[in-house]
């Protein structure tokens, strides 16, 4: 009978090369350290693969994305309402003239004449609510509006002025006509709005001496723990830049600048951009402007499922928000897949998941939330295929590649790791932003 054992030993080196032609699984790294990055921009619920355990990228409903011609970044149609709305376009106070009056708007393109449309006081209330009938449109961001009733229920006089404020809502409510009239309203194209986000590339070159390489392991498994320390140090490294990339990424293009290079858009750049960052430092009434920023996420419009929002916090935040009510958090969800525990916030306009993130601890220094629908954010994963001249070309996955770096150094050997990400957000075009910024949270 022959013995079992093998009688070889081992080299750092041989075990090296077995990894370069098995790129490494993101999902796995992910999964063991950074599981609030799985929950918030992965679809956790159909994971598949060998052992359960490669990465599904979530679906958005209505949004389809594709490279650009480039290669650089990633672009969506954002499908917002699928209605029409404006906003106008500066603070003026509109003095009617036999009940009518003109308004400048952003854009009339979805609007015809005989619309019915609602102006919308905003949100300081020192603009006017005002509802009128669409008289007729002289350009593309001009309507003669006749205004029918005022705040509401009062009728409006022929010399009524009205206060409009920049950035006040002119919402399209309706196209009404009388039996025999002929239908005049002309059809309209989705109104959608284009999105750009760039992919951003996480690397970083590992080295190995000559030493390293020849030291002989009498068993394969030793060889194949310090390759893996060395390895997993640097894949943590790079996924943590991810994590910080997610909220601090300026969608940066390449060449933009002397020392700039592609950044993924971020959470706090998506906020600025929408003027959706509130901080509440100075606040009276903190707990109540909370709840203003989930109601203006929840009736965005923008939330395409049943999905509840989400919050992603650092600690500072969830302290001040368990002083505030410890009735308001429930610890009731799991997501079995993650092994992970989600609690939530419970309020009127439906549950808000809290999501922990210890990287928010250490980029900012104050009590910090984003919140956002979980439907409508992922991480989106470039698949490349790599040539082999033994095997031919290698199908394409979503994991951490290995390279070789052919250099003319004999004393070592060097090898770039690296993965390429991007975001895609939707929603960003409604009216409210669903993605919204809270900083200073106290009680």
């Amino acid at each position: 009978m022959a013995s079992p054992a093998t009688g070889q030993t081992y080299t750092l080196g041989g075990v090296v090369q077995e990894v370069m032609d098995k790129n490494l699984r993101l999902f796995p790294i992910l999964f063991k350290q950074f599981k609030h990055i799985n929950y918030a921009f992965f679809d956790v619920q159909t994971l598949a693969g060998e052992g359960g355990l490669s990465l599904k990228p979530k679906e958005i409903n209505g949004i389809e994305s594709a490279l650009t011609v480039d290669g650089t970044s990633l672009k969506w149609l954002d499908y917002a309402l699928f209605d029409f709305n404006t906003k106008i376009a500066s603070n003026a106070t509109v003095t009617l003239s036999s009940t009518s009056g003109t308004f400048t708007v952003g854009d009339t393109s979805g609007f015809a004449v005989n619309d019915r449309i609602v102006g919308v006081k905003s949100d300081d209330g020192t603009s006017d609510e005002f509802e009128g009938i669409v008289t007729s449109i002289t350009n593309a961001t001009t309507m003669v509006v006749t205004v029918t009733r005022y705040n509401g229920s009062t009728t409006v006089s022929a010399t009524q002025a009205i206060v409009v404020k920049a950035g006040q809502v002119i919402e399209r409510a309706f196209w009404a006509r009388n039996d025999n009239d002929e239908i005049l309203r002309p059809s309209n194209l989705y109104n959608y709005t284009e999105y750009k986000s760039v992919i951003q590339h996480f690397s970083r070159r590992i080295e190995f001496t000559k030493a390293e390489l020849n030291q002989e392991y009498r068993y394969e498994g030793d060889a194949k723990s310090l390759a893996a320390k060395k390895f997993s140090y640097q894949i943590a490294i790079l996924v943590q830049e991810l994590n910080k990339a997610i909220y601090k990424g300026i969608n940066r293009m390449p060449g933009a600048g002397a020392n700039d290079k592609m950044e993924m858009m971020g959470l706090e750049f998506i906020c600025e951009q929408a003027g959706s960052i509130k901080d509440l430092s100075a606040s009276t009434q903190p707990l109540l402007d909370f709840y203003n920023e989930l109601e203006k996420s929840f009736r965005s419009g923008a939330i395409a499922g049943e999905e509840p929002m989400m919050m992603l916090c650092n600690d500072k935040h969830l302290t001040q928000l368990s002083r505030a009510n410890r009735d308001l958090v429930r610890y009731d969800k799991f997501v079995e897949v993650l092994n992970y525990t989600i609690p939530s916030i419970n309020t009127i306009y439906g549950n808000v998941d809290i999501v922990r993130d210890p990287m928010l601890n250490k980029l900012y220094n104050y009590p910090v939330a984003f919140v956002l629908p979980r439907s409508l954010i992922k991480l989106w994963v470039r698949e490349n295929q790599d040539y082999n001249p033994q095997g031919g070309i290698n199908r394409a996955d979503q994991s951490i590649r290995l390279y070789e770096v052919i250099h003319n150094l004999r004393e070592k050997k060097m090898y770039d790791i690296e993965f390429e990400m991007g975001i895609i957000a939707g929603g960003l075009s409604a009216t409210d932003c669903p993605f919204r910024m809270i900083k200073n949270f106290h009680v």
